[in-house]
């Protein structure tokens, strides 16, 4: 079930980065024949992805408090499960994802992240508790160039984890969120970069264009597990390369100098791919339609956007079949999106609104018996000179048939402070080589050994 709404999610925001990507490449008039202004037209798309991405999820610039910091707060989910419950007494998967539910509802989550730029030192702390018994407490601690890790119940002591390269990205003009910045916009030339001539196609082609078939020219990306796996190695060879760079991703990915990409997970099924198209007007050479298609067997889902920046039209077609539409909107502060099932009766909407304190996306739909209520809010208050609160909060409902999937909410309250204070001992560390077989099999198996506990 879980898997099913997960597909359902992505689907959705799917869509939402598909109308960025097809909105992008309204305002370049440039023409598929010639190689490098193929690649020109991809580049232009992620440029869009990107900045919009940032602009709905950055932090407003009244609300940052420079390089030094500490963020502290905690987590609290009230989440249940109709149909959990009820089918709980029978079978015994169910009953254990009901236990989970329950479980999370009584965990105490709390977490602090400390920044001290001064000194050199980032501490980070999870902790989950019920009642009194720990289900997870684990530590992260960078002094200087060296990085340490401790979980309570499977380590004895803070463990050496070697060097780590993150605050050499950073000289007395250089600020955490321009280090971040830079980290964002390097990530996205990547992909630009190997988005080039090898791996775009231009045609001739017809197509619709609203009821009307056109002459255009199309451009073509197509996505197979090779391919995306190609793209992922590159990127990453590419952080690896640019001292700053992985010096910056280190924080996120302590990892990121011997990381690599897992040959043998299957991101993409061998008969299953997604292809890119643009298509431009001949002979002035804009982009008016954007298409993802997706094939799996004898499966084809097309996902088509056509219209300008600031409003158009969506639609999704499930073999040559139009399903659902939409009508798009948008401007600088807000996004709108009214959905119509192929009868054109107006079945959900999605909605955006950003202002300087806060943030709102919501999301109402009824697909095929299904009805998804999904709202997320981020607040900004009670701004001083040196804190300021957030409260973010997740707000979910989930039915099919009329029955309860899943429903709750999960709530966010964090304090950011400008003053820090960064004081860990770590006289008393070891290496990770010397751990014993016992500890390497804890953090192995610690996340199955979590979802066990509270599962039963």
């Amino acid at each position: 079930m879980i898997k099913k709404i997960l597909k359902t999610a992505f689907k959705v925001l799917l869509f939402l980065v598909f109308v960025a990507f097809a909105i992008s490449l309204i305002v370049f008039g440039v023409y598929y024949s010639n190689i490098s202004r193929k690649q020109v037209i991809f580049g232009n798309m992620i440029d869009m992805i990107f900045e919009k991405t940032e602009h709905i999820f950055s932090i407003q610039p009244d609300y940052l408090i420079g390089d030094s910091f500490q963020v502290e707060g905690e987590v609290h989910f009230d989440l249940s499960s109709e149909e959990y419950q009820n089918k709980s007494v029978e079978d015994i998967e169910f009953a254990k994802k009901n236990r989970l539910l329950q479980n999370l509802n009584q965990m105490d989550t709390t977490y602090l992240i400390q920044h001290d730029r001064k000194k050199n030192r980032v501490y980070s702390e999870i902790d989950e508790k019920i009642g009194e018994e720990v289900i997870f407490h684990g530590q992260y601690y960078i002094s200087d160039s060296t990085k340490y890790f401790f979980i309570q119940n499977v380590l004895n002591n803070y463990v050496n984890d070697g060097g780590n390269t993150y605050f050499e990205s950073y000289t007395d003009d250089v600020t955490t969120v321009e280090n971040i910045d830079y980290l964002y916009d390097f990530i996205r030339d990547s992909i630009k970069n190997h988005l080039n001539d090898d791996v775009l196609t231009g045609y001739d082609v017809e197509t619709l264009k609203g009821n009307e078939t056109v002459k255009a020219g199309q451009i073509s990306y197509k996505v197979t597990d090779k391919s995306y796996k190609e793209l992922l190695k590159s990127v990453l060879k590419d952080i690896k390369k640019d001292p700053r760079a992985s010096q910056v991703a280190s924080i996120f990915v302590p990892n990121i100098e011997t990381l690599k990409v897992n040959e043998k997970k299957k991101y993409l099924k061998g008969n299953e791919s997604y292809t890119i198209n643009v298509y431009v007007t001949k002979p002035f050479f804009q982009p008016f339609k954007y298409e993802v298609i997706y094939l799996k067997d004898d499966q084809k889902e097309i996902y088509t956007y056509e219209g300008d920046m600031n409003q158009g039209h969506y639609y999704y077609s499930l073999n040559n079949v139009v399903k659902y539409k939409a009508d798009y909107k948008s401007t600088s502060k807000n996004i709108s999106i009214i959905v119509y099932d192929q009868h054109d009766t107006e079945i959900g909407t999605i909605k955006g609104d950003k202002d300087s304190h806060n943030l709102l996306l919501t999301m109402t739909l009824e697909l095929d018996g299904k009805k998804y209520d999904i709202s997320y809010t981020s607040k900004n208050k009670d701004k001083k000179k040196k804190q300021y609160t957030r409260e973010d909060v997740l707000t979910f409902k989930i039915m099919d048939q009329m029955v309860t999937k899943i429903q709750g909410t999960i709530q966010a309250n964090s304090t950011i402070k400008k003053d820090v204070k960064v004081e860990e001992d770590v006289t008393s560390s070891v290496l990770r080589s010397s751990l014993s077989e016992e500890e390497k099999q804890g953090i192995d198996h610690l996340y199955e050994n979590i979802k066990t506990r509270l599962e039963s």
